[in-house]
């Protein structure tokens, strides 16, 4: 039985109190009550980190039953602390927490009484890492506090170039009570083997028995209803599942989950259960050796799988704000942006048990790294001891998920012994290979040796060999932005799969006014509040950079905001499609990143409110399962690219008109062509040496080429062969026709000219739109719709229409 105890909470902080409830910590609560302003405004961060610098105690009083006594035996459950703590029933110690990332389980059978008073004094974070840092430094990254390393807290808490200085403490997940008579459920593991059209599936159970008489049941229920039940008492059994629906990687199939339920029983009587979805499907990593190097790829049910998605990061910097429909409504637009894939990144959290149900559900394989991040690690007794614990509670919990596609160790840290200048440390490079060569490899032989493992990212296998290549492994990128290459660079590698690439852009307007103040001057990019909501060394300057090599001066706030969005949206594009149309050699995108945990000056392709960026629109187009793309290498000889990441062949129609800056058009190149399943192939290349023969005409023409599929097109896309500064753009008429069409408003727009990446927003809401950041081509429509929410329900088309801003470059 389980008893809740995540109400009636009270917070101390020294003589004051603050009723709460879990998931409650220190900044959630001193903002709700009014203590603290919200330190994402304006400079608060610098007044706010200190907060932790003290301790704070979080105490309930709570009531145990008859029947919850009378049971054999009774466990508290802490399913998240964070993260120093000492656990008091009354008055009695119960234990010590160290680490945000495991969960924590006391016997409170001797101590547990009718009214029971339960005490977590919390430490300060920030005294504990200054206290180790100032006694032997460890190599990390500049934008974090100095000693992140020796905690095992989500390290971006204490600083990251995307992230403010705000080291929480609280009870970041639920609390309860567990009672126990005759036996428990310790651990469910679900492997399978597929062959002749079967999958046989094992299941092993740990159980924890201290009576006699107990038998066990698993029971599989499929898709359809199919029920098989067979006895689990020794702990173990095998079922096997004719006709099998297979679980596949969105895009490729359907996503069935199979319902496992496994019922211990006493005397007939239920006295625990244990349920998990699980899908029948193979998935892992794929390293054949080719005329590259060798491959790094997922492999579906034997189907090789290009990756295609973005990297993810704590959705609030604050993670006891964090909520399943926050995740939910971020998953969405991931789909929505047809991802198949995303990154879970390792400075942050494990995420909760949701968001892995959502991607089964949904499709979407997940890369789950471990929480280590650009950091060397000391492995003291103490240290080594909680991370073999937290590594065991999060494989255990999460390795049944359908979704789950591989582990990987840390992130960045291999690669920043070989090239961050960390070698003067042998005693935590020696930790280092022990702990991710050897100490997790075993844990997961142990829970999980059917997923597979990564010991870093990027890396070449481990062992500090090459960590950084274009010839087996992933990559991260960064030259782009970081080191101020151009932005065609990109393009002269072929990586085998690069999981880490960016660039950065200023948030909406309606976001940027949510943390800035424009009657005090605080819209000016090199200003102090902007710098303070931009965390990346020289960011702004990099920014302006960029800009400078791409676009024209913008000369008012909401001009930069456009072109920075654009610059981001163009390069992650043009990177996007260099990797799709190399299908083969290389197999995975994860651009950074796809959200904040603040309102930001960042990479992200959605902000902090959820608001789309130019990036995310343009992802919907170059994620699409069927992609046209331009390789405008040879500007004289531009050639389209038809990506199909499908399982179906299919007979498409590839049309590409060569137009002035009038959207006159001069000139039509066509071809009827089949593509293949999962393939990228050359379809078109276009001789424009009788239209683009000058300087002038780079400047005044472009080619606009779409993919129709039964008469429609479904992908599409423009290329200049001038930079959008250097292009001689007409100023567009554009027009705009509104219908209401029941749960839609549709907006039809012409424009006279050539209109470039057109930019729709309302003035007073959020909206998401069927399309945006498009070209008009002079008088043919383009035809978008908003989906009626709640907050537009009551607006007339009128309405949108006078609420609407269109801006064009």
């Amino acid at each position: 039985m389980k008893q809740s105890l995540c109400q009636n909470w009270i917070m101390h902080d020294g003589d004051k109190e603050y009723p709460c409830a879990v998931p409650c910590s220190v900044y959630k609560n001193l903002i709700t009550y009014g203590v603290i302003d919200d330190p994402f405004y304006r400079e608060n961060e610098r007044f706010s980190t200190g907060i932790c610098d003290r301790d704070f105690t979080f105490d309930t009083i709570f009531t145990l039953d008859s029947e919850m006594l009378s049971q054999d035996r009774i466990f508290l459950v802490f399913e998240g602390i964070d993260t120093l703590s000492d656990i008091y029933l009354n008055g009695v110690l119960l234990g010590k927490t160290d680490n945000m990332h495991r969960r924590y389980e006391f016997d409170i059978k001797q101590a547990a009484r009718s009214e029971n008073t339960l005490t977590v004094e919390i430490h300060s974070p920030n005294r504990y890492i200054a206290e180790r840092a100032a006694k032997r430094g460890l190599h990390g990254v500049e934008h974090c506090m100095d000693g992140y390393q020796y905690i095992r807290k989500a390290h971006c808490m204490f600083g990251w170039d995307w992230g403010p200085k705000l080291p929480d403490m609280g009870i970041w997940r639920e609390v309860y009570i567990l009672g126990f008579s005759g036996g428990r459920i310790d651990g469910v593991y679900f492997s399978q083997t597929h062959t002749n059209g079967k999958v046989y599936l094992d299941c092993k159970a740990d159980f924890d028995l201290w009576a006699d008489g107990i038998e066990a049941q698993l029971t599989v229920t499929s898709p359809d209803g199919e029920v098989k039940t067979t006895d689990i008492s020794g702990g173990s059994t095998e079922i096997e599942i004719d006709n099998p629906k297979l679980w596949w990687v969105r895009g490729l199939g359907e996503q069935p989950l199979y319902a496992c339920t496994i019922e211990l029983k006493r005397d007939g009587n239920i006295i625990d259960r244990a349920e998990k979805k699980i899908g029948l499907r193979t998935l892992t990593v794929s390293q054949e050796k080719d005329e590259w190097g060798e491959e790094f790829c997922f492999i579906n049910n034997g189907i090789k799988v290009f990756a295609m998605g973005g990297n993810y990061i704590p959705e609030d910097q604050l993670v006891v704000r964090c909520t399943k429909e926050k995740t939910f409504a971020l998953l969405e637009e991931c789909k929505n942006a047809n991802y198949n894939f995303i990154r879970v990144w390792g400075g942050g959290y494990y995420p909760d048990d949701y968001f892995f149900d959502w991607c089964d559900e949904n499709g979407l394989i997940v890369w789950q790294d471990f929480m280590f991040a650009c950091a060397a690690y000391l492995l003291t007794p103490e240290f080594e001891a909680t991370v073999r614990v937290e590594i065991a509670d999060n494989v255990k919990r999460i390795r049944n998920h359908a979704c789950l596609g591989l582990w990987c160790g840390n992130n960045e840290i291999e690669s920043a012994w070989e090239g961050w200048g960390w070698n003067d440390d042998e005693e935590a490079k020696a930790d280092y290979l022990r702990l991710f060569e050897d100490i997790i490899p075993s844990i997961l032989k142990q829970h999980d040796p059917d997923t597979f493992y990564w010991p870093s990212s990027p890396s070449s296998g481990g062992g500090f060999n090459r960590s950084s290549s274009n010839h087996a492994g992933d990559m991260h990128y960064w030259d782009i932005w970081h080191n101020f290459k151009p932005i065609e660079e990109f393009r002269k590698y072929y990586y085998r799969f690069c999981s880490e690439y960016g660039f950065e852009s200023l948030p909406d307007i309606k976001t940027c006014l949510s943390f800035a103040d424009p009657q005090k001057g605080d819209l000016d990019l090199c200003g102090v509040v902007m710098q303070a909501h931009q965390k990346c060394t020289q960011g702004n300057e990099k920014l302006m950079f960029y800009l400078a090599q791409m676009v024209n001066y913008p000369y008012d706030f909401e001009r930069l905001i456009y072109c920075s969005q654009l610059v981001q949206a163009d390069c992650i594009r043009s990177s996007v499609e260099h990797l799709r149309r190399a299908r083969g050699r290389c197999m995975g995108s994860a651009y950074w990143q796809v959200n904040d945990s603040n309102p930001v000056i960042s990479w992200s392709s959605i902000d902090w409110y959820g608001r789309r960026k130019a990036l995310h629109y343009y992802a919907a187009k170059f994620y699409s399962p069927l992609l046209l793309s331009c390789d405008d290498t040879n500007s004289a000889k531009p050639t389209l690219y038809i990506t199909n990441d499908t399982r179906n062949s299919e007979k498409l129609t590839v049309i590409c008109n060569v137009r002035n800056n009038r959207a006159e058009l001069l000139g039509t190149f066509s071809a009827e062509v089949i593509s293949p399943a999962l393939s990228a192939i050359k379809v078109l290349e276009t001789d424009l040496s009788d239209y683009i023969a000058t300087t002038e005409d780079c400047r005044t023409k472009y080619i606009e080429y779409s993919l129709i599929k039964g008469g429609k097109p479904i992908s599409f896309g423009t290329t200049l062969f001038a930079r959008p500064k250097e292009f001689t753009f007409i100023k567009p008429t554009i027009s705009v026709e509104v219908s209401d069409r029941g749960e839609c408003f549709e907006l039809t727009f012409k424009a006279d000219v050539y209109a470039k990446s057109v930019a729709l927003s309302l003035a007073d809401y959020d909206c998401v739109f069927s399309d945006n950041w498009f070209d008009i081509h002079g008088s043919i429509p383009v035809t978008v719709t908003i989906k009626k929410t709640a907050a537009l329900s009551s607006l007339s088309a009128k309405d949108i229409e006078n609420q609407l801003k269109i801006r064009s470059y």
